[in-house]
């Protein structure tokens, strides 16, 4: 059995390649049967919301990798209520279709909670 591992998705997703790296890494990981959650938080909950242009400033989607999260057996991810709240986004602003959102208080404990963290 492997150990778990959360990924924290911090940044914004777009103007610098760490939020499409970071979600690249868990499904890479997640392919090679690793078993990593997700949480979502600070400006990392931008990377859930929907109809956004990234091709305007030349930048790809991310949108793909997050609706490929189910196909690589994450079907649920973790999002900081407070860093929702923060940015005026609602639960229905970020569905990803085949996964499901937890919105989380207490980031700290949830953190503690793994014995390896990734930070993206």
């Amino acid at each position: 059995m492997s150990i778990k591992s959360l990924a924290l998705c911090r940044t914004a997703p777009y103007g610098n390649a760490l939020a499409r790296e970071g979600i690249e890494a868990v499904l890479a990981a997640a392919a090679m049967d690793q078993a990593v959650d997700l949480l979502f938080l600070g400006d990392g909950v931008f990377q859930l919301l929907d109809h956004q242009s990234p091709a305007d400033i030349g930048q790809k989607s991310l949108r793909r990798n997050l609706q490929a999260l189910p196909m690589f057996g994450i079907e649920q991810f973790f999002v900081c209520e407070k860093s929702l709240a923060e940015r005026e986004i609602t639960l229905e602003q970020i569905q990803v279709a085949g996964a499901e959102t937890k919105t989380v208080k207490d980031t700290g404990s949830l953190i503690a909670s793994y014995p390896t963290v990734l930070s993206f």
